[in-house]
């Protein structure tokens, strides 16, 4: 038994929610990047699933002519789309994690097989039954494979999960992506769905994913710097003004200023695009000698600020080492025109007495007396820097 109010409700409520996020998404630009081309067609396919998910219930077992045509269409279709759906879901996520477009073309071709072979299923269905029929009456009915489609989208669906909570941490990215908000829903309304057939659960199901997914985007957008893969000022001071709130005296928060050695140098010479480059692979030092040990913000231009909580100063100075470790390890092994080098300064955040302009000052001076030190010592060879004064 078909509950059309059920049906148009749930479609129509998913509709309006993707139409919110296609609403918010007000720049044309955003669309030249892959990600958010992917994102975008995401939401393209959730809809036009509402509008023929609804059209082809409505159609369920009316006599006419052409709607036994129409409906074996229409539910190709909606096979053929579920299994796009969810295989553009995974190229989303690797490319989130990884930003390698060589990685996607290598390893997704392969991936892709479950889903061609399914989507080639779906086309021998217009001539004989493999996932579902349209009997004589203009009814759909299951057929003996009709769990192939489902298997193969939850697979994918799985996939992307198991990506995220494998890689995120290897590769010490910041991601504002909980997966977990994202497939549940999905994974609720595709189970009531297969369970319960006369309903539509399973796009409303997808519509609440999209929704979850495009506000935690959005909050990475807002919090991370697009350049170094960092946290920004932003979240910096986000957190620093918690910290002030709480007043834990039994947590001591330490920060770390850094500022590249020449970067002044690297774009004059070299360009800007070098320059965002060596921005970009700062990003990825500081990830990588952070871990979860405290947070990396870029604090702008070629600063950054390392947040961490300790509860000794040999921390801090452990710190410091595994980042030298790690710039030296990248001027060793990578063939870059420039190399990377810190200057540092460093201090704990007294939250009682000072305040977070304070805080931010102090180490910043700290960071400036360093390569005041490098100037005088013939470190930094640029000697037109002001603050080359050595008496």
């Amino acid at each position: 038994m078909i509950n059309f109010p059920a049906i148009y409700i749930a479609n129509g409520t998913a509709i309006l929610l993707l139409f919110v996020i296609l609403l918010s998404l007000k720049s044309s630009l955003r669309y030249g990047l892959f990600e958010e081309k992917i994102f975008y067609a995401m939401v393209i396919l959730n809809i036009l699933q509402c509008f023929i998910e609804s059209a082809s219930f409505f159609m369920d077992g009316k006599i006419g002519y052409g709607y036994r045509t129409l409906l074996l269409v229409m539910n190709t279709t909606l096979f053929i789309n579920s299994t796009i759906f969810a295989y553009l879901w995974v190229i989303y996520v690797d490319f989130k994690l990884f930003a390698d477009m060589k990685r996607i073309k290598r390893i997704y071709s392969f991936v892709a097989i479950p889903a061609v072979l399914t989507i080639i299923g779906c086309l021998i269905n217009l001539v004989t039954p493999v996932f579902f029929l349209i009997d004589e009456y203009n009814v759909y009915q299951r057929a003996d494979l009709y769990i192939i489609p489902y298997t193969v989208a939850l697979f994918y669906v799985a996939y992307g999960v198991i990506l995220i909570y494998s890689y995120r941490k290897k590769i010490h990215k910041y991601l504002f992506f909980p997966a977990l908000v994202f497939i549940t829903p999905i994974i609720v309304g595709c189970l009531l769905q297969f369970l319960f057939y006369g309903y539509s659960l399973m796009w409303i199901g997808v519509a609440i994913g999209m929704v979850s997914l495009f506000v935690n985007v959005q909050n990475e957008a807002s919090y991370v710097d697009m350049l170094s893969g960092l946290l920004n000022r932003q979240y910096l001071n986000n957190i620093l003004l918690l910290h002030s709130e709480k007043r834990d005296p039994a947590r001591t928060l330490a920060g770390i200023m850094l500022d590249i050695d020449g970067f002044k140098s690297i774009n004059d010479r070299l360009g800007h695009l070098v320059g965002d480059d060596a921005i970009s692979r700062t990003g990825k030092i500081l990830r990588k000698a952070v871990s979860n040990k405290g947070i990396a913000c870029r604090f702008g231009g070629d600063e950054f600020v390392i947040l961490m909580y300790i509860n000794s100063q040999k921390e801090i100075m452990d710190m410091i080492d595994m980042i030298k470790t790690q710039a030296t390890l990248f001027n060793e092994s990578e063939k870059k025109p420039y190399k990377i080098n810190f200057s540092i300064g460093y201090s704990t955040y007294e939250s009682n007495h000072e305040s977070i302009d304070d805080f931010l000052k102090k180490i910043d001076t700290y960071m400036y007396e360093d390569k005041k030190r490098k100037i005088c010592e013939g470190i930094l060879p640029d000697r037109r820097d002001p603050l080359n004064k050595c008496d």
